[in-house]
């Protein structure tokens, strides 16, 4: 069990401390209710669009997959009768709602208002699918949709409410107000958000009503459009009802409620001391407790009253170890994390935190994930957007044990930060490949105390020591008893690191040059001097690759020499051209004769590529494959389950269990526009026993245009290096490769 932590750090007086912390929200007295009873507002509901919903939502019915538009020549009087008539309700549940579709989006408006008028579908509209076939009525037919839109927003389909703004709705919301949502915000709460004062104003006489559920939940609402808009938003709200009802309303006590409850095992006298800003005065045990039990009530996007202006009063370090000390405290949540205690990491976390929860969410299986809303932990990450959060992000977008959320939406997180940057994902990824506190010559001097010692990386990245004798050691010494006590165990630690922050990067780095040789990615001049060449860790790898440089499409290969100057195929030094195109080119597209005088120069100077370029195998279609979407020489022919399994480690995937717990298909991404190579098998491989049939067969060899598109597509029409690639796993799948293979 945890001890409780010294104090390190003297208590702070009242007098210095944040009113909310001594005089907390729950403790401020409610003034006597004022009762007016005002009459609500008679007016039309109306709708209001944020900008682009319309175009959005005018799309909803045909983005749901169950639902396709009828053709142009339908004659829409005949779909029309059959709905009047109440034949119609005979349909089947998707095909009533493709010819409501029809009538709704695509006929004339008159048919699709007839139809919203008409109660006896309003059920129809009111299922999943059915929301979707709505939404669009609503931005076509405007207030015409209201009446069945309300009605379904009052038993059934909240999310309906964003544009409609009205007394009608104001009481929908009001009375759902209290929903206590699993998602982080519930459809009342943000339609309050959303409209603000207008809201607000619809909600006063309700809160200034007669005593009951209804005056309460609309004191609720209030009190959130004061915390998310400010108080003088709801004061302005109740001044079209006079100076009495703004008195009243503001006299509401935007922060009443029952104390939030503080769990067992936040403990304050277990949990780390939390500072003032300047870290010299701690928040007694009292103070402390009142902010845990703040955190407590908070939610992501609405934190509890006066916690904001506390924490700008507090030392961001310490309330990011109070963040990951109440994470690891809490047992049971039903997300990943309590609300509270989301709030705290995500808005107090820091690069150490990112660091800490980085490994636990890379942990999380598919169904944890799912069941405990586990994407919501790579907000912090994109929050920080500082380069070592985005490095974890990048990391869990490509390793994450649950492929289909969390690498998917990290992948996602990547690609708007990236696109806030103005920048594309893999030029993102190249600027935070870290420097590591290296110098432009690639070392660093750890210092000892009585002795210092240069570390560097060779050109394979294996690290050197050299003493201040100039002396080459194979690594560094331990500390010794005339070492300085704190200095030299650091800075042992610190190598520590180094080598094993040198060894990640590198396999990471060595994973995506690999992947853009393939793929023909292409860089700037300048991004390539600066990503690579400048870099003190990537230039030792690429000066081992062979580049080419395009030009007023005249191509040139070089190689980076051990000067950082470039180099041509006749040793000659290369300036590369401001305006030109670098790529890491594939054997295939070098071709042979440019090949054979690279492959002597590195043979020479005795280089040894980081990974198979020169030496790589390439592979070509046999002339009679040609146009073809299936290749007959892969099928029918004998492999086992180990070979299949290593296609994984080189990109490809086990599609989905079957019936029986088998994995029948193994299939890769083949280039850009998400074409498929599938190879089925039998019998397949066992999920819960790979080895039970060690035996398998490939049946068939194909091609598709997408994953489940059910439309081939020519192996020809790939990318020569993409192609090479397949062919290449492909002949490994039933002939497996021999040889040496290239070290890093």
């Amino acid at each position: 069990m945890a001890q409780p932590l010294p104090s390190r750090v003297k208590d702070a007086p009242g007098s210095a401390l944040p009113s909310p912390l001594v005089n907390p929200p729950w403790t401020w007295p409610d003034t006597e209710p004022v009762v007016l009873g005002l009459a609500a507002p008679r007016e039309p509901v109306t709708l209001v669009w944020a900008p682009g919903e319309q175009e959005k939502w005018l799309k909803e019915p045909y983005g749901w997959k169950r639902v396709e538009p009828l053709p142009d020549d339908t004659d829409w009087d005949e779909v029309a009768e059959t709905f009047a008539s109440g034949e119609a309700l005979s349909l089947e549940g998707d095909r009533l709602l493709e010819r409501a579709a029809g009538l709704l989006m695509q006929a004339p408006p008159e048919y699709g208002e007839r139809l919203l008028a008409d109660e006896r579908y309003w059920k129809a509209l009111s299922t999943f699918a059915g929301q979707h076939v709505l939404r669009g009525a609503v931005a076509r037919h405007g207030q015409a949709a209201g009446p069945v839109a309300l009605r379904l927003m009052e038993r059934t389909a909240p999310d309906l409410s964003p544009p409609f703004l009205g007394p009608e709705v104001a009481q929908i919301m009001i009375d759902r107000i209290a929903d206590r949502a699993m998602r982080e915000e519930a459809p009342a709460k943000a339609w309050f958000r959303r409209h603000g004062r207008e809201a607000a104003r619809l909600a006063v006489p309700h809160a200034l009503g007669e005593p009951g559920p209804r005056r309460r939940h609309a004191e609720e609402a209030l009190r959130f459009v004061i915390r998310v808009h400010g108080e003088e938003t709801v004061v302005e709200a109740a001044r079209p009802y006079g100076e009495e009802a703004v008195a009243a309303i503001g006299a509401l006590n935007p922060h009443s409620g029952p104390p939030p409850e503080v769990p067992a095992w936040a403990d304050t006298e277990l949990l780390p001391q939390v500072l003032l800003r300047g870290g010299r005065l701690a928040l007694p045990a009292t103070a402390t407790r009142n902010l845990v039990a703040m955190v407590c009530a908070s939610s992501v996007r609405e934190p509890y009253p006066g916690l904001r202006q506390v924490e700008e009063l507090l030392d961001p370090a310490s309330l990011a170890e109070l963040a990951w000390a109440l994470y690891t405290a809490e047992r049971g949540a039903r997300h990943w994390a309590s609300d509270g205690v989301r709030y705290a990491l995500l808005s107090w976390g820091d690069d150490r935190t990112a660091d800490r929860l980085a490994p636990v969410v890379a942990a999380w299986n598919k169904s944890y994930v799912g069941d405990r809303d586990g994407t919501t932990a790579l907000e912090l990450f994109a929050r920080l957007g500082t380069d070592g959060a985005l490095r974890h992000l990048h990391r869990l977008s490509t390793t994450a044990r649950d492929r289909e959320r969390t690498r998917w939406h990290a992948r996602y997180l990547l690609g708007r930060i990236a696109g806030e940057r103005g920048l594309t994902v893999e030029q993102l990824i190249d600027r935070l490949v870290p420097g590591l506190g290296l110098d432009a010559g690639g070392t660093t001097v750890l210092d000892y105390g009585p002795r210092r010692f240069t570390v560097g990386f060779d050109e394979r990245l294996m690290p050197f020591v050299i003493d201040e004798s100039g002396k080459r050691r194979k690594t560094l010494p331990k500390p010794g008893v005339r070492d300085d006590a704190t200095l030299a165990p650091a800075a042992h630690r610190r190598f520590a690191e180094l080598r094993k922050e040198v060894r990640t990067a590198t396999t990471e780095q060595l994973t995506r040059l690999e992947d853009a040789m393939i793929t023909g990615r292409t860089w700037t001049a300048g991004e390539f001097r600066d990503v690579f060449v400048a870099h003190p860790l990537l230039w030792h790898i690429v000066r081992r690759l062979v580049w080419s440089a395009t030009t007023d499409e005249r191509t040139t290969t070089f190689r980076v020499a051990e000067d950082r100057t470039l180099a041509g195929v006749d040793d000659a030094a290369l300036t590369l051209p401001d305006d030109a195109t670098v790529c890491l080119p594939h054997p295939i597209t070098l071709g042979e004769e440019a090949l054979r005088p690279w492959r002597q120069i590195f043979a020479d100077y005795e280089i040894q590529q980081p990974f198979l370029q020169l030496a790589r195998p390439t592979h070509t279609l046999a002339e009679e494959e040609h146009g073809l979407a299936e290749l007959a020489r892969f099928e029918g022919r004998a492999t086992d389950f180990g070979r299949v399994l290593a296609l994984t480690r080189r990109g490809w995937e086990l599609r989905g269990k079957e019936y029986s717990g088998f994995r029948r298909q193994v299939t890769r991404t083949a280039g850009p526009h998400g074409r498929h190579v599938m190879v089925f098998l039998d019998p397949g491989i066992r999920v819960s026993a790979p080895g039970e049939h060690a035996e398998q067969r490939t049946v068939r060899v194909t091609l598709w245009t997408g994953l489940g598109s059910g439309v081939l597509h020519p192996f020809s029409e790939l990318d020569p290096a993409v192609l090479s690639e397949i062919l290449t796993d492909l002949t490994s799948l039933i002939e497996p490769a021999a040889g040496p293979q290239a070290a890093p």
